[in-house]
């Protein structure tokens, strides 16, 4: 029997997908932001059953490439691949600092 793969989606990402949508909803819609949210998990569910189907993430090369990410619009979603585990990290817009990215790998991403 197959291991069952679990996807935990981290308090920092879900921090970023609220102020996304909180930003969406105060200068578009409250739909807007609905729909956003909801395409967000649609992402992530694609990273199954293969979570290493998308491109290792270039700003934290690891020897087991255990960093991923999805690029989704204007926006990385950035997730790292354990043994039975994926665990969605950050939701990135690409206009940010990239400094936040490399805070990733020393655990320091709010």
């Amino acid at each position: 029997m197959e291991k069952q793969i679990q996807i935990i989606v981290k308090e920092a990402a879900l921090n970023d997908l609220e102020k996304e949508c909180l930003h969406l909803a105060e200068n578009y819609s409250v739909r807007y932001a609905e729909k956003f949210r909801f395409a967000f998990f649609e992402q992530i569910i694609t990273i199954l059953p293969n979570p290493l189907k998308y491109p290792e993430f270039r700003f934290l090369p690891t020897k087991r490439k255990m960093y991923r990410n999805i690029i989704w619009q204007n926006y990385l979603i950035v997730y790292k691949v354990k043994k039975a585990v994926i665990e969605v990290l950050i939701l990135f817009h690409t206009k940010q600092r990239p400094a936040k990215l490399k805070a990733i790998k020393k655990g320091r991403v709010r």
